[in-house]
């Protein structure tokens, strides 16, 4: 249950970048656009890096696991894309390392440790496998680990690790921040009783929905159950007003119709990974008017989908958007050190992560930004956004009226004394 869980989350990532791009209009015939409808003139002036290059590591699960993205061809079309229109990384050309894990943490490690032993300068990754093992080797080498998504208490804590994205606000700060928005004094999280998803919850959501100011029931569900009427009542019966489904698909796909079967007065709020257009056909109403949180921004007029779009194409990896969150480590880490000064090392990348002096836009976020060093959420100091982006759902799943949230105050702590 755990790895195809995972298999979706990653595939579901996504990936582009909110670069200060002017996207021209469509082309004529004139134009610089591929066969396919691709306005390439979004990629911009040629901008090529020079120089000696600067090595990094790039850990992905690899095309033998089960979880396979297309991260490996995305993240090589995207270093082409940063050193022949970015400049590189200040003016130097990034040479990539691929290191394959397959979900083994035992691989993690050794792809760890070959970074600290190697001249990699850091270490990226779109959505990791084993974030954890691969920060217990990197933080106390002091070689920086920046990724995406994920991360668990190591990743998230230790010194010298980043993560642009806020995913634990997502599981557990929307529903407290959407509760407080319309007034609702209770709310419920139907979850899969699977420590990956629990735990965030156990961890955080009392803090979180008290600062809230709303009352929160968690009523877990073991996997593979069949029919979740009993549990969905309970949710019914507790006398939440919003209620946040925690699971893969099939899971929220029962739970979905569970609802429906109940007639559950309620309003609906899932993750993304909880929706395939697959399985909307299978509840009655698909997922009409559910809450969606998201990592990206899925808007096709959008500059960053254009953007990423053009780069696929460009650069060889045409249909692999899949493996988009490779996209989005690199060119957010491209952000988060342009302009600095200086020799690129190790210990100057930690320096400026540490104290990144201004917030940049995250890649296909909808507008917004995160800024590492700033700690925005006091209980997971290493991730660099406060903020999370969240739309509503048609029928089949498509998201759209994608806006941002800031959850960052319910995290906060309680004064000491």
């Amino acid at each position: 249950m755990t790895n195809s869980w995972r298999k979706r989350t990653l595939a579901l990532a996504g990936a582009v970048t909110a670069f200060a791009v002017v996207v021209a209009g469509c082309s004529d015939d004139d134009g610089d656009t591929s066969g396919d409808g691709v306005d390439l003139s979004v990629l911009g002036e040629a901008d090529a890096a020079s120089g000696d290059p600067v090595e990094i590591m790039f850990n992905t699960p690899g095309n033998k696991s089960s979880a396979y993205t297309n991260e490996t061809e995305v993240a090589e079309a995207t270093v082409k894309y940063i050193n022949e229109n970015l400049g590189g990384i200040n003016g130097r050309p990034i040479k990539l390392t691929m290191c394959f894990d397959e979900l083994q943490a035992a691989n993690a490690r050794e792809c760890a440790n070959k970074a600290v032993g190697s001249k990699a300068v850091a270490v990226l990754s779109g959505t990791p496998s084993n974030p954890d093992t691969i920060a217990a080797v990197t933080s106390p080498a002091g070689l920086p680990y920046f990724m995406v998504n994920g991360g668990g208490k190591e990743s998230l804590t230790a010194p010298n690790s980043y993560v642009v994205t806020n995913t634990v606000g997502g599981i557990v700060g929307l529903p407290a921040e959407l509760a407080k928005e319309r007034g609702y004094q209770k709310a419920a999280i139907l979850v899969i009783d699977a420590p990956l998803a629990t735990q965030p919850i156990t961890g955080m959501g009392k803090l979180v929905f008290g600062n809230a100011g709303v009352e929160l029931e968690v009523v877990t569900v073991p996997p593979g159950t069949a029919d979740m009427t009993p549990q969905v009542q309970a949710v019914i019966d507790s006398g939440a007003k919003l209620v946040q489904v925690l699971g893969d698909i099939p899971f929220c796909t029962g739970a979905f119709k569970a609802m429906t079967t109940l007639n559950a007065d309620i309003d609906k709020v899932a993750i993304s990974n909880c929706v395939s257009s697959e399985s909307a056909a299978q509840i009655p109403g698909g997922y009409e008017g559910i809450t969606i949180r998201t990592t990206e921004d899925t808007n096709p007029d959008s500059a960053d989908r254009k953007l990423f779009n053009a780069v696929l194409q460009k650069y060889g990896a045409d249909g692999k958007e899949d493996g988009a969150t490779a996209f989005r480590s690199l060119v957010a880490f491209q952000r988060s050190l342009s302009g600095m000064s200086g020799d690129i090392t190790r210990e100057s990348i930690v320096k400026r992560l540490n104290a990144q002096p201004e917030p940049v836009e995250s890649p296909l976020a909808a507008g917004l930004t995160f800024q590492c060093g700033t700690k925005p959420m006091a209980v997971t100091p290493n991730v660099c956004s406060g903020g999370i982006i969240a739309g509503t759902s048609d029928k089949d799943g498509n998201v759209s009226d994608v806006k941002t949230y800031d959850v960052a105050p319910l995290f906060k702590m309680p004064a000491a004394g």
